[in-house]
């Protein structure tokens, strides 16, 4: 447990966590007994995100032991007894089930170019959120890097997931390592510039979508640093501000349990993003 600690949240979108549960899975006799060792004793000192990416790391190590049998491996996930662990252990899972599928070694059957939605659109719907949330990196190797038209293959998802589809588009467009491959050509802006250049390629109802998975990438990255978010903030259409701004504030809440630190980050913005910030962060 005093390892797994060491591991900061915001370093390798988490990578340190999934590693370190492979290390353990590996050396303990099962995958609950493996969570129990590292994850069942953070209690509510820890901040919702951090638990949830506990779990999260759970998640890869069942799939992996699991030899990537998506039922089998959320079968595990659902014997979890709190919701965030069970949902942070799907995520992880889902998570894994894309990274297969975008090395080409996932299980036959799983993932279809010809339904690109698949299987998050066949999976029950209590698992869909998860599965949708993921799915970006199946859905560009679908469509080889074109991002207009993987947003556009979203609008086919069952309603409540359409947006849950598209967020998890909105992930990669502030990611510099994905910014290249979708543009085409030399990063010839700053990060935020050209996320916001590439939340124009979705469709125009939705351009909302890309914009707050845009935030929430970049607060995975910058964790309690909400400056990095807010200068994208200023960069997209005054219409989808107010947006962009409470989801800072949502992400700092996930991060902490200090209420008077989200305040103070929030206060650094101004107005009107400071009002914004605190209404997501529910103060």
């Amino acid at each position: 447990m005093e390892a797994f600690l060491l591991c900061p949240l915001e370093a390798y979108n988490g990578g340190c966590q999934h590693g370190y549960f492979e290390y353990v899975l590996g050396r303990t006799g099962s995958e609950t007994e493996a969570a129990d060792l590292i994850c069942s004793s953070l209690d509510e000192s820890f901040s919702s995100k951090f638990r949830f990416y506990c779990y999260h790391g759970v998640g890869h190590g069942v799939m992996m032991a699991q030899a990537y049998d998506l039922e089998g491996s959320l079968s595990v996930c659902d014997s979890f007894s709190e919701k965030y662990r069970i949902e942070g252990c799907w995520q992880g899972v889902f998570m894994e089930n894309v990274n297969a599928a975008m090395r080409g070694q996932a299980r036959a059957g799983i993932f279809s170019e010809e339904n690109p939605l698949k299987p998050c659109d066949k999976t029950e719907d209590k698992y869909r959120y998860q599965c949708f949330i993921n799915h970006a990196g199946w859905l560009m190797k679908v469509f080889k890097n074109d991002i207009g038209k993987a947003s556009l293959s979203c609008l086919a998802a069952p309603a409540a997931y359409v947006n849950s589809c598209l967020q998890s588009l909105g992930l990669m467009v502030s990611n510099p390592s994905w910014q290249g491959q979708i543009l085409k050509r030399p990063l010839d802006k700053g990060t935020n510039e050209l996320a916001a250049e590439i939340c124009l390629k979705f469709p125009p109802a939705y351009v909302d979508q890309c914009v707050i998975g845009a935030v929430d990438n970049i607060m995975n990255f910058n964790e309690l640093y909400a400056q990095e978010a807010a200068g994208f903030c200023t960069l997209v259409d005054e219409k989808y501000r107010h947006l962009c701004y409470e989801k800072i504030g949502s992400n700092l809440r996930n991060q902490t349990n200090d209420s008077l630190l989200v305040a103070r980050e929030c206060d650094i913005l101004g107005k009107p993003g400071k009002d914004f910030c605190l209404k997501g962060a529910g103060l």
